[in-house]
C-alpha cells in the first residue's frame, strides 16, 4: 500500500487554521441569489443554504449543466469545471468562473485479489464514467503504464459493488484487482469487504505528475449579468463556511438538528450528515476547499486540457 500523504492545498489549509487562536466561523450571510448545484460534494459547501429555496441541488449533474443558458435564471452554478468552462468557451455561455470549490475525492484501491498488491499491465482494472471526469484523471495518472485489463462500469455504485465482491458481474464475474473509487462510496465498500484497501490516492498522483498542481474539480461560477454588489458577499461567505466546516466539521449540527432535516441534507450530500463530518476529519477526504480561480489558473489549465480545452482567455474568470 502506498503512504497516504497530505496533499499541498490541505496543509496549507491546516497552517492557516494552526495559525489563529480562534478557528473559523460559519458567515452571517443571508442568501440573496440564485443557485444550482449537483448533488455530493460540492453541495456541502453549501450547507448553510441547502435548505433555502433559493438554492437547487440537484441529483443529476447534467441537470445543473443545462442552466449554463443565457435564460436560466441561475446567478450561481457550481458545476464541474471543464464542463463549466467548456460552455463559456464553447458556447458562448455568459458566466465566469470564480473559485473553486472540490480538489479530488478519487482513490484507487484494491479488492485483495491481487497477491503482489502491485499495480501491473495485465491487473484486472475497473474505471466508472468513460471518457469523464473519473476516467480522465485515471488515464492522466496511470495511462502510461499501457494497462492491457481495464473495463468499465455505468456508476459509481457499480464500481462500489466490484470492489465489495471483488467481481465484475458485468463482465461474467471475472475476478478484480483494482477499483477506482470516490469519497464517500469508498469509506462503505472498505467497510464491507475486509480484504479491500487503498491503494493510491489520485490527488496526490496528479499532483506529482503535473508538478505540484490540484485537480480543479469542481467550481462555482457566476452570472456575467449579476453585479459585484451581489456576487462578492456570496462568494466571502462561501470562503468563509468551508474554512469554518473543514476546521470544525461538526458544526453541520447546528444546521441539521432534527432527524428530518439530516434525512433531507442526506439526500443533497449524497451521504449522511455524520459520514460528511467523518470524511472531513478525516484530512477532508471528500477534497473540498475554497481558492480563487483568478489565483490558480495553472492548476485550472492543466485540468482542462484533459477535456480538450486548450486556450482559456482572461475574461474566463471572475475578477
Amino acid at each position: 500500500m502506498k503512504k497516504t500523504l497530505i496533499p499541498a492545498f490541505l496543509s496549507a489549509l491546516i497552517l492557516a487554521s494552526c495559525g489563529s487562536n480562534a478557528a473559523p466561523t460559519p458567515s452571517s450571510y443571508d442568501l440573496d441569489v440564485k443557485i444550482a448545484s449537483p448533488a455530493g460534494a460540492p453541495s456541502v459547501t453549501l450547507f448553510r443554504h441547502v435548505l433555502n429555496e433559493k438554492c437547487e441541488i440537484n441529483a443529476d449533474p447534467a441537470n445543473v449543466v443545462a442552466y449554463f443558458s443565457e435564460n436560466s435564471g441561475k446567478d450561481v452554478i457550481i458545476a464541474p469545471t471543464n464542463a463549466g468552462l467548456s460552455a463559456i468557451t464553447k458556447k458562448a455561455a455568459p458566466y465566469k468562473i470564480a473559485a473553486t470549490l472540490t480538489f479530488g475525492n478519487f482513490f484507487l484501491a484494491g479488492s485483495g485479489n491481487d497477491e503482489n498488491k502491485m499495480l501491473d499491465k495485465d491487473d484486472y482494472v475497473v474505471l466508472f464514467q468513460q471518457n469523464n471526469v473519473p476516467d480522465k484523471l485515471f488515464q492522466y495518472v496511470y495511462g502510461d503504464m499501457g494497462l492491457t485489463n481495464v473495463h468499465y462500469v455505468n456508476a459509481a455504485s457499480d464500481a462500489a459493488s466490484c470492489l465489495i465482491s471483488g467481481k465484475n458481474m458485468a463482465d461474467n464475474n471475472a475476478s478484480v484487482d483494482y477499483v477506482l473509487m470516490a469519497e464517500p462510496a469508498l469509506h462503505n465498500a472498505l467497510g464491507k469487504n475486509e480484504k479491500a484497501y487503498q491503494y493510491s490516492s489520485i490527488q496526490e498522483e496528479f499532483s506529482r505528475k503535473s508538478g505540484g498542481k490540484e485537480i480543479t474539480q469542481a467550481s462555482v461560477f457566476v452570472s456575467s449579468s449579476l453585479s459585484k454588489e451581489k456576487a462578492d458577499p456570496f462568494l466571502s461567505s462561501l470562503e468563509q463556511d468551508v474554512k469554518a466546516f473543514l476546521a470544525s466539521p461538526s458544526i453541520l449540527d447546528d444546521y441539521f438538528k432534527s432527524e428530518s432535516d439530516k434525512t433531507l441534507a442526506q439526500s443533497k450530500f449524497s451521504a449522511p450528515v455524520a459520514l460528511v463530518e467523518t470524511m472531513a476529519k478525516e484530512n477532508n477526504r471528500m477534497g473540498l476547499g475554497y481558492k480563487k480561480a483568478n489565483e490558480n489558473k495553472e492548476a485550472i489549465k492543466e485540468f482542462a486540457k484533459l477535456f480538450g480545452i486548450n486556450e482559456i482567455d482572461e475574461e474566463v474568470y471572475y475578477k
